[in-house]
């Protein structure tokens, strides 16, 4: 007997019955758009500007949480709105400005974000330019990203080439005077671990923060290589938060997003919004706790941690579920990552400026705000400790050869002076060696709050000055180019602290 059950006619697709599942894969490829590259590009950048809005508020967190709040004013924005070119693109001059006035004496995070900021910046008038090309086609976003994202990321080797590079010195490695045990120390008793770390541990901890660095820098470099130094880059800076880092750690995390190819994110949207808003609810209790903390001017919670620990734990959780979403979805992609892409050529410009910024110490330039603080480096001639010798032959000025040994400072205000803001190594003990550029510098930079007078005693060329009022002295009151003011900045080359110690 034959069946008279009627045949599908050509052009019908066989539908599945209607219990059955699709599979998580197959969903997934449903729910994405037709251009998932583009889709891609935009959640990618809703994770940066998130992830460096938040980096921009914390670096007050452990110090000014009051100073936070123009931070928000431009990055509230970003974060309702975190894929719009125009809120991200104020967010970008925002940061570049507000990293720019922290100069000459920045931390290593601001730096970076300066330069992101500029690569932003120079991403944005190229994509704007070349608009009406032919092969200028998508939304603004995606192609202002897509030009930007080799210069950050370069920007970043770049930061982390310096920073290895810098710790190669014998003062790092010795641990009576090792930055490495400095900050291990400061994690403990900032957190109220009341223990001090042995000799062992602290050369250890010398010789294993150089081979994480550098085995980031190796790795990510390579494409092939890159989701595992994306892996070991996350790990180190959560565990180096504790001793304050926490705004450096997310300013990484920011950058190491744009290492993640698109269509990672593209796969990862229909899941990124639990992690996102229990990111964001877990930094503005993080904000919150810093500014009622630093108000009641206490150190220890009523729970019995230290609320510098509950201002910490609180940051992990801002960052802590984005990192698992974006980890999982990285590692889950088995595809070849995509190699360096060098165009437009003139972008490069960027990261080619901080390399420059990072080589300023071996140059002569500035020690300062240049991916060296912590390091223990010195390029000065006569205190020079970096492994590689010759390095000073590359001075091209002759500030770090002029130096002066100053004995006493003593600034006399009156009731028309403003406040004085006084250079970090003006709170070590004197005698106190630094260039005379520098001791020239905060000259000038005294005069600006107006005071009474400026009495300096110091040794120059082994020659004792008495100065009465270096406001009244013929070298000391010239006035300095601007870009010497406001781009250099030097460190103490010795004072009775030591020589060798663990300067910022």
């Amino acid at each position: 007997m034959t069946s008279t059950a009627p045949s599908p006619a050509p052009g019908d697709a066989q539908q599945p019955p209607a219990d059955t599942e699709l599979t998580s894969n197959e969903q997934l490829d449903r729910e994405l758009p037709a251009d998932p590259e583009a889709f891609g590009a935009k959640e990618q950048l809703r994770w940066f500007s998130t992830l460096w809005v938040i980096a921009a508020a914390v670096h007050f967190t452990d110090s000014d949480p009051l100073a936070v709040l123009p931070v928000l004013a431009l990055g509230l924005p970003v974060l309702m709105l975190p894929t719009s070119g125009l809120t991200f693109g104020v967010f970008v001059l925002g940061a570049g400005v507000n990293a720019a006035m922290s100069l000459p004496a920045a931390a290593n995070h601001k730096i970076l974000s300066l330069f992101v900021a500029l690569a932003f910046g120079a991403a944005a008038l190229y994509t704007w330019v070349t608009r009406n090309r032919p092969s200028s086609q998508g939304e603004f976003v995606v192609r202002w990203l897509a030009a930007a994202r080799t210069p950050a990321c370069l920007t970043l080797l770049v930061v982390y080439l310096f920073t290895v590079f810098d710790k190669l010195n014998t003062s790092f490695f010795d641990p009576a005077t090792s930055c490495a045990g400095f900050l291990l120390d400061q994690m403990l008793d900032y957190n109220g671990i009341l223990t001090e770390p042995g000799g062992l541990v602290v050369r250890l901890a010398a010789i294993g923060t150089v081979l994480v660095e550098a085995t980031i820098l190796v790795f990510l470099t390579v494409p092939k290589l890159r989701r595992w130094g994306l892996l070991l880059g996350i790990g180190f800076h959560l565990v180096l938060a504790p001793a304050s880092f926490w705004d450096f750690a997310t300013m990484v995390f920011a950058l190491y997003v744009l290492f993640v190819p698109p269509r990672v994110f593209a796969k990862l949207a229909p899941n990124v919004a639990k992690p996102r808003l229990i990111g964001l609810a877990a930094f503005s209790l993080h904000i919150l706790l810093a500014i009622t903390v630093n108000l009641a001017g206490t150190d220890t919670s009523p729970v019995g941690l230290r609320w510098h620990t509950l201002i910490l734990l609180t940051w992990y959780v801002a960052v802590l579920p984005m990192l698992y979403t974006l980890v999982r979805g990285f590692l889950a992609d088995r595809e070849p990552w995509p190699a360096w892409r060098l165009r437009p050529a003139v972008l490069l410009l960027i990261p080619a400026l901080a390399f420059v910024n990072g080589a300023a110490p071996y140059l002569g330039l500035k020690t300062v705000a240049s991916y060296s603080m912590f390091s223990n480096l010195h390029t000065e001639p006569i205190a020079a400790n970096h492994l590689l010798p010759g390095l000073a032959n590359l001075q091209v000025v002759p500030w770090l050869r002029d130096t002066v040994t100053i004995t006493k400072i003593d600034i006399r205000r009156d009731a028309n002076s403003g406040p004085v803001a006084m250079s970090e190594w003006t709170q070590e003990t004197p005698p106190t060696t630094v260039p005379w550029l520098e001791l020239h510098r905060m000259v000038d930079n005294w005069r600006d709050s107006d005071p009474a007078s400026i009495h300096l005693e110091y040794q120059r060329g082994g020659v004792s000055h008495v100065v009465e009022n270096a406001l009244n002295d013929p070298e000391l009151s010239a006035p300095l180019p601007w870009w010497e003011q406001h781009l250099l900045s030097f460190r103490a080359i010795s004072s009775a602290d030591g020589a060798n110690i663990c300067r910022w």
